[in-house]
């Protein structure tokens, strides 16, 4: 890379970066926190957060890279997706929630047992699939090999983790206050440590929660923008350092930095994969929809499905296999990447505007849950809202087909949770009538 082309692209990055940064911050001072706001800072940093990064580690260690053209792409077409997105997102539509109505309603007694159900899931499942495969991380094969190695136990409970920190954003709402928030950190964090040591190296309930308490800050005004954003950079940090913990590299000195430079790009801002894709577009083979039907193999049980293949060809996969030749740990392609492996040019336009309807959906329930008349029912519409913040660094960071597949699987276990613990409520309530009735004969 010459001079002139890393001037080019620094331009391009500050012209690009600073309009998306404008319209991020001009929405928050209207609105305050929305999901459009957690999008688009998720947004932000998968993009544009990376290009110092990849300078550095070519400029300085020398790192192969795309040709500058395709930089050049790969730094402008995310500025032009958000344009048509935030435009979508601006749409007016018919109001999601009006004064009066409801769309289930929650008792006391269903949304305690609900935060409990939840608990017991992720408490469970972390606790049998200890019992099965051990502490994973204390092993001495790799981190890929950990994961996808044919002598582990009931692999798929992993995503069971997760539900406990739905049940802690109940528990935050009952009563939200600076306590409870505080109380929110440390019992996910701990639960996230456990189930990181547990499976390998996971650190993804790690991030999120600590994520999502610097978003409930925001929300219930624990915290301003700014202290998110210094929190930010100390969580990439951290996030790096246990990276290099996962991989077991023990490195020093100036191959340290050149490490802990390229596990923080490809961390948090995994831009040069839509610059390779660029770059490889004649030979991507469109995969249509099929990755969004294929991402749903996992949830299907080995037993109701011998055939299943244990690997699915959805859109990362399908980037580490056939774009990077790679055939290890799955590498996120990113959204745009992951709408141009399934439909090239055409679904870069039309997925811009599918994410704004989502986005706009999102925030729409997201106020209607703050506005619920009923205040358990408000609870639980907030913790719902809140859990899928998940959904969308993966709708940014992997694309629309891990988005879709991951989004039905948490309604599905939200939702079973949910009327389990009115059908529960419903059997004490019938249990105590027949104890009066037995009574008063």
């Amino acid at each position: 890379m010459t001079l002139a082309n890393f001037l080019i692209l620094l331009m391009l990055w500050l012209a690009a970066g600073a309009f998306v940064l404008t319209l991020v911050y001009r929405e928050f001072r209207l609105v305050g926190f929305s999901f459009n706001l957690c999008f688009s800072l998720a947004y932000l940093s998968t993009f544009y957060l990376g290009f110092p990064f990849s300078c550095w580690l070519v400029l300085h260690f020398g790192l192969p890279i795309s040709p500058p053209s395709y930089l050049a792409y790969a730094l402008l077409l995310p500025a032009g997706f958000y344009t048509l997105y935030y435009a979508t997102y601006k749409v007016k539509l018919p109001p999601f929630w009006r004064s009066g109505s409801s769309l289930f309603t929650m008792k006391r007694e269903e949304t305690h047992l609900l935060w409990v159900l939840l608990t017991l899931l992720a408490v469970v499942a972390l606790v049998i699939f200890i019992l099965n495969n051990g502490w994973l991380f204390f092993s001495s094969r790799s981190y890929g090999q950990r994961l996808f190695s044919k002598d582990l136990f009931l692999l798929p409970l992993k995503r069971l983790f997760y539900f406990f920190i739905p049940a802690m954003l109940v528990l935050y709402f009952l009563r939200p206050s600076v306590k409870s928030w505080l109380m929110f950190l440390v019992a996910t964090i701990s639960f996230g440590v456990l189930s990181y040591f547990a499976v390998g190296g996971t650190r993804a309930n790690i991030a999120l929660s600590f994520a999502l308490f610097l978003f409930i800050g925001i929300a219930d005004h624990h915290i301003r923008l700014r202290t998110l954003l210094f929190a930010g950079v100390a969580a990439i940090g951290v996030m790096t350092w246990l990276a290099l913990q996962r991989y077991g590299l023990n490195v020093q000195g100036a191959e340290r930095i050149e490490t802990l430079l390229y596990l923080t790009r490809d961390t948090f801002s995994p831009w040069e994969s839509l610059a390779l894709l660029l770059e490889k577009y004649r030979e991507i083979d469109f995969q249509g929809l099929a990755p969004i039907v294929r991402d749903f193999y996992v949830y299907i049980p080995q037993w109701l499905w011998p055939e299943r293949p244990n690997l699915v060809l959805n859109t990362a996969n399908y980037f580490t296999w056939q774009i990077r030749q790679y055939f290890a740990v799955a590498i996120s392609p990113t959204l745009i990447g992951s709408l141009l492996i399934m439909g090239g040019g055409w679904s870069f336009v039309l997925g811009a505007m599918v994410v704004g309807l989502i986005i706009r959906g999102l925030d729409g329930l997201y106020r209607a849950a703050r506005y619920a008349q009923n205040r358990y029912t408000s609870v639980t519409m907030q913790a719902f809202c809140f859990g899928l913040l998940f959904h969308i660094i993966i709708l940014v960071r992997e694309g629309l087909d891990a988005f879709v597949s991951r989004l039905g699987f948490y309604c599905l276990v939200f939702g079973s949770c949910l009327l389990l613990a009115k059908l529960l409520y419903r059997l004490l309530i019938a249990g105590r009538h027949r104890q009066k009735k037995i009574g008063g004969v």
